[in-house]
């Protein structure tokens, strides 16, 4: 059950006993201390606990409480749990105060959790795209293991600025020595203006990772995937390491920007084309381009292309959904409406600094 906040002081260093019992019927049990969030408890103890975002948006973490006492730390109004959901039990372990011996349902041990490393790097490339987009790669000074689809935190050395961007390379065999991000100028933005001011190769950045998990599927499935604007990135990174593993799944990607000008990832995509062939399809739409241009491709949403056109067995595939918390929402709710299943849904909603 939940508990309301508790007026008298309560002994941090007092221990509570967490079981989680995976949907097989086998449990893994571990101690945290009372007060302390769930999931961030968890991972420090190396428990490879289903997560992403980590601040309450993205859901991954949702895990079914079946005894025990928590306190939630954001309002359930505002949580991308359903009602359903929370009348049923469902908690956000990134947001729940333990404060008793719990009894949990969630699916540990699917991520291969990685442990998070802070390196140092230098700016090795730093390039104006379309849209207002840069792409930054990174020279690390020490190399780096992540899963593809995750992030890492980025900060000028000696700035307390830190911002969250997704890796836009698959993860090769050997930790990376180099990685790459594309960062959308965002008006205020204080890590993004300071970016944009000028050239800042050779600059040293501090990065922290990596963080969350995307791409974990049937690497044979084949794939729907969905971007909206830099959500992209963490998109390339999922498509070109299935292409890896896979020597037959396909691929259809919808990736929505407002004009032709802001079709930053071109380079990018093409190159992905020539590694899948025939087997990845790509669909640009435009949500704001004038009506009187010259553009023939798709209009509209990135929801308006998700229909019976794309000749897709909905049921089938396994979907990948990136870019802003309003379009991942709408486009979790058609593909569920289509038969996407629900837990062949992952996504990762971006949030600008400084949103609650």
């Amino acid at each position: 059950m939940l508990s309301p906040e508790m007026n008298a002081p309560e002994a941090r260093h007092e221990r509570c006993r967490i079981t989680v019992r995976g949907r097989d019927g086998e449990e893994q049990s571990f101690e945290i201390g009372r007060n302390e969030l769930l999931l961030k408890a968890a991972i420090e103890q190396g428990i490879d606990y289903p997560h992403n975002c980590r601040v309450g948006v993205c859901g991954a973490c949702k895990t079914r409480l079946l005894s025990g006492r928590v306190s939630p730390m954001v309002d359930l109004a505002l949580s991308p749990l359903s009602n359903a959901q929370i009348e049923d039990g469902f908690v956000l372990a990134c947001q729940a105060k333990v404060r008793s011996d719990l009894l949990v349902e969630a699916q540990l041990g699917r991520q291969a959790l990685l442990p998070v490393c802070t390196v140092s790097s230098r700016v090795t490339r730093w390039r104006r795209l379309p849209g207002e987009v840069i792409d930054l790669r990174l020279k690390l000074d020490t190399p780096l293991r992540y899963h593809a689809g995750q992030y890492a935190t980025l900060a000028e050395s000696g700035s307390f600025t830190r911002r969250s961007f997704s890796f836009y390379d698959p993860p090769g065999d050997q930790p990376a020595q180099e990685v790459g991000f594309l960062i959308k100028r965002l008006p205020g933005g204080r890590f993004s203006e300071w970016l944009f001011e000028r050239d800042r190769s050779g600059i040293k950045i501090w990065l922290e990772g990596p963080f969350g998990v995307m791409g974990v599927d049937d690497p044979d499935r084949d794939a729907l995937c969905v971007a909206g604007g830099t959500g992209i990135a963490p998109i390339l990174s999922i498509i070109g390491e299935r292409l890896k593993r896979s020597a037959r799944a396909r691929f259809t990607l919808v990736f929505g920007v407002r004009t032709q000008q802001d079709l930053f990832a071109a380079e990018y995509l093409q190159a992905l084309q020539a590694q899948a062939g025939e087997r990845l399809r790509v669909i640009d739409i435009l949500s704001h381009e004038p009506a009187q241009s010259g553009w023939r491709g798709a209009r509209g949403l990135v929801t308006d292309a998700l229909d019976d056109r794309l000749g897709l067995d909905f049921s089938a595939q396994a979907a990948f959904i990136c870019g802003n918390y309003g379009m991942v929402e709408a486009v979790e709710k058609k593909l569920l409406a289509l038969g996407v299943a629900p837990e062949r849904i992952h996504a990762d909603k971006f949030l600008p600094s400084g949103t609650p």
